[in-house]
């Protein structure tokens, strides 16, 4: 068996996959309505969103329902991209609103006191950030980040496709307004679902809105639907639904939220330590570093090459190189969704095998 320790799609466990194996049900039926009512209810409980809708399609479709719905083309949008995902989130938002992307070195981290100033200045009405930027293998300060634009008037979107279940996220006690999430990351589900936690205000938001510019990814529709018969307003990918919800048992049966945060800390911190001990650099800046996915710099391109080639030829474990200013002689190695740490130190070995001889 290969070991995939990629940031998404993550290995996926014999019980999820085999949830998707039963037999069809109609999108119209009560037994959708009792699966889909507890995803939206299980995932509303998990990150303290006030309503919560499941959206066929990946992520990004996920992020960009958030924006087109909770955006205006007239207003304005702080955003504060640090690497390839936080520059898709930032090309996503120009299509919806009048962008204002700020900047930041490959490999730094923002906080509240590097966007201060931005969100002070910028006169806009939306902030949106990335929690988790799997590029590089880098944590946000999100929380003080939307704490303070919330209290400055502004609404909240927060990307973390890569982050949840595996960091810390309260969408109440951060203050975010909108928030998403990917199947195939942290939960450890195929991918295909984007979930999304909305506060009151971004329901209130979006509702009273006539000019949402599309049809599909209209929240109106989704609420619309759920509130008749807790149903979609479209037909969902009901065999990945199955699968989502294995995966929300076994979130549950290991302990839930506060276990799933605590195993992926736990791997990030052993991966760290034994990268840095063989004498790699991180990608992240210290005090950044991500939960779910490290980063780890190569002394050459020649030598990033090599690693990951023979970890897949020699060992048979597959991880991926690096974006942005590390493209060249960075790698990554995920720890996210259910992994085993006896699969980290396989791939851990297998550099230390690798770069000794």
């Amino acid at each position: 068996m290969t070991i995939l320790l990629t940031p998404g799609p993550v290995s996926v466990l014999e019980e999820i996959r085999m949830a998707q194996t039963k037999e069809m049900i109609t999108h119209r039926s009560k037994e959708l309505s009792e699966l889909y009512n507890d995803l939206c209810t299980r995932f509303s409980k998990y990150v303290n969103a006030d309503k919560s809708y499941m959206i066929t399609g990946s992520g990004a479709l996920g992020l960009e329902t958030l924006i087109l719905n909770l955006c205006k083309k007239e207003e304005k949008a702080v955003c504060f991209p640090n690497g390839d995902f936080g520059d898709k989130m930032v090309l996503t938002a120009k299509v919806y609103t009048n962008t204002l992307p700020q900047t930041i070195e490959g490999g730094k981290g923002w906080n509240l006191e590097r966007a201060k100033e931005a969100i002070d200045n910028s006169d806009a009405q939306v902030m949106i950030c990335v929690y988790n930027e799997t590029g590089y293998g880098i944590r946000n300060h999100i929380k003080e980040m939307c704490k303070y634009a919330k209290s400055k008037g502004m609404f909240t979107i927060v990307d973390a496709i890569s982050a949840w279940p595996g960091i810390e996220m309260d969408m109440k006690e951060f203050g975010i307004d909108g928030f998403v999430t990917g199947s195939q990351k942290g939960i450890g589900a195929p991918p295909g679902v984007a979930m999304l936690g909305l506060s009151k205000e971004a329901v209130e938001r979006f509702s009273n809105r006539d000019d949402t510019p599309s049809y599909y990814m209209d929240l109106k529709r989704h609420r619309k639907r759920f509130d008749k018969d807790m149903q979609t307003p479209n037909t969902p990918a009901i065999s990945l639904f199955w699968a989502l919800q294995k995966a929300f048992d076994v979130l549950d049966r290991k302990g839930g939220i506060p276990a799933a945060i605590k195993r992926h800390e736990e791997a990030a911190i052993h991966v760290r330590k034994r990268l840095t001990d063989m004498g790699f650099g991180l990608t992240a800046e210290k005090g950044f570093e991500s939960n779910t996915v490290t980063g780890f710099v190569c002394k050459s391109p020649e030598q990033t090459k090599e690693i990951k080639k023979r970890l897949m030829d020699e060992f048979d474990v597959k991880i991926v190189g690096c974006r942005g200013v590390y493209k060249d002689n960075g790698l990554r190695i995920a720890h996210m969704g259910n992994f085993e740490m006896s699969w980290l130190d396989t791939c851990l070995d297998g550099i230390g095998k690798i770069i000794t001889k």
